[in-house]
């Protein structure tokens, strides 16, 4: 057991050198030449963009290109280290100009920039020192490249949610059960009734949010006896404006449910209340008539799991669950606050 550790241990220790190795090298230079040159001073190279012309009496002598070394640090990939790396090594091989053929960004198969470029000799009468070089003014305009590049991600990510941001919503409408509810004389398939609905939304910039959900549902069975179910809970939600006045929401939240029965006869009155987890889903639509108010359609689905009575015989293969499920609808007015 300890000889396996001690591999292990082994193993991943010579994993993190090599990474940490890798990590340390320099993008990789590689250069051809078609004559042997007196090397000069990088001082004294000249770069040319791609963009550029290079004048009649530039001589070629070879081609060089920076490429990703393998892992490579991310800082000593910058473009102004690529192209200082290019530029040394044409001072190397005797050339005083650069001209650059081809510069790859980074992207997803290296995190480099990397160049691919020819070198010449041109009269040392031509070389012109000034404030700012053409590197300088290559640096500059890839860096402005990258700005505008930066700030066009940065557009894509902006908030497009531009609506309400807090908004009450009431509403009323019809519901279903849409799981079979047993009584002392039948089952149930499905039963409907009616549910209240008021809610409060905040909604973020970004679209999302978070809000606070409560309904009441109610129904009568031909048996006699009402149910009522109260619910509130926390949500969360996001929010999207179609156009200036349309909006859509979807939201989900988990919340306290209150679920009672009552029987009320000339003879004598019962009722019985539990207290339950609820989960609600809403999707809702909703069009502003003004900056205040506006009117809503919501679709809910209510979930609660009760507990189930002694005896029963309800967990079954024929039951996901023992409990209750219901589809609601409401359309009501929308307050923007």
């Amino acid at each position: 057991m300890h000889t396996k550790m001690n591999l292990v241990k082994s193993f991943w220790v010579t994993i993190a050198t090599a990474a940490l190795v890798g990590c340390s090298t320099l993008p990789k230079v590689t250069a051809e030449t078609s004559e042997k040159l007196p090397s000069r001073s990088a001082d004294s190279v000249m770069v040319y963009g791609e963009d550029k012309t290079m004048p009649e009496e530039a001589r070629a002598i070879g081609r060089v290109k920076v490429t990703d070394g393998g892992m490579t640090a991310t800082y000593k990939c910058l473009f102004p280290n690529v192209i200082a790396l290019a530029v040394k090594k044409t001072a190397e091989c005797g050339g005083n100009a650069l001209q650059i053929d081809r510069h790859k960004n980074p992207d997803l198969a290296s995190s480099c920039h990397r160049i691919w470029a020819t070198m010449y000799v041109l009269p040392d009468s031509m070389i012109k020192i000034s404030s700012k070089t053409a590197l300088q003014e290559l640096e500059e305009r890839n860096d402005a490249e990258i700005l505008a590049r930066v700030k066009g991600q940065k557009l894509l990510y902006e908030p497009t949610y531009k609506g309400p941001q807090n908004i009450f919503k009431a509403g009323v409408g019809p519901a279903w059960i849409i799981s079979d509810v047993e009584t002392a004389g039948r089952i149930y398939k499905s039963k409907s009734g009616s549910v209240l609905t008021a809610d409060y939304q905040h909604i973020w910039k970004s679209g999302f949010g978070v809000g606070l959900n409560y309904m009441c549902f109610d129904a009568s069975f031909d048996e006699g006896f009402d149910m009522k179910i109260h619910y509130i809970g926390p949500s969360v939600l996001y929010s999207y404006m179609l156009n200036d006045n349309w909006r859509l929401e979807a939201s989900f939240g988990i919340g306290y449910a209150n679920y009672s029965e009552s029987v009320t006869t000339i003879e004598y009155k019962y009722s019985e209340s539990h207290s339950y987890i609820g989960a609600l889903s809403q999707l809702g639509v909703e069009y502003m008539l003004s900056k205040k108010v506006g009117l809503g359609l919501q679709v809910d689905i209510f979930t609660m799991r009760m507990n189930e009575p002694e005896g029963g015989k309800y967990s079954t293969e024929k039951y996901d669950f023992y409990g209750m499920r219901r589809f609601d609808t409401s359309l009501g007015l929308r307050f923007y606050l």
